[in-house]
């Protein structure tokens, strides 16, 4: 009977070790995802740094595929909850190792990315020093992102204080709350200013 206990118990804790895994890699494997999406610019029109500020502001855009439409709200919830399946259950010790070993690599990814999408536009001739806004509408891309990220890797150093479904939770609606303001104020304020000349 005890050993029967005893094999139990190891099936659940196997059985439990797999699950995290896979609740990890599948966290990893959106997180990503968001981070290529955030770089692509997520459906907001983006300003070509080599078209002449001469030029009309509609021919210096690429056009984007449009925000609060139904593939704009997939992707964005696909990669929130990459958020909600990084942290740990029950932590070991006073904080989560793997939720900031995560929130790390995603960063770096992420800043990667931005590096590479703002590399690539730069085909031709840029009109101002650093191919202004190539990499500065980037990082602002990303800020939802690295919010999330950061506030994901915060609540990690307090796992044992923090209730899990509040560290799940609150990267996920940090990020669900920066894309919504990043979308609702991109046209109006933000494209406008990245369309003008460097503040430098």
């Amino acid at each position: 009977m005890n050993s029967d206990s005893q094999v139990r118990r190891r099936l659940l804790l196997g059985l439990g070790a797999i699950v995290r895994t896979v609740m990890v890699l599948v966290g990893i494997a959106l997180l990503l995802w968001g981070a290529q999406w955030a770089a692509m610019a997520f459906g907001l029109s983006i300003v070509r740094p080599t078209m002449p500020v001469t030029a009309h502001l509609s021919d210096r855009l690429r056009e984007g595929d449009g925000v609060f439409t139904f593939v704009w709200w997939r992707s964005t919830l696909e990669a929130a909850a990459g958020f909600a399946l990084i942290p740990k259950w029950r932590p070991k010790y006073r904080f989560d190792v793997a939720s900031v070993a995560v929130a790390v690599f995603a960063a770096c990814c992420m800043a990667f990315l931005i590096q590479v999408f703002a590399g690539s536009r730069e085909y031709g001739t840029c009109v101002y020093p650093g191919c202004w806004p190539g990499l500065w509408d980037g990082a602002v891309l990303a800020a939802p992102f690295f919010a999330g990220l950061l506030t994901l890797a915060v609540m990690a150093f307090f796992a044992d204080r923090i209730p899990l479904w509040v560290r799940c939770l609150c990267p996920t609606a940090v990020y669900l709350v920066g894309m919504v303001l990043l979308a609702a104020t991109w046209d109006r304020w933000l494209l406008p200013f990245f369309a003008g000349p460097p503040p430098w």
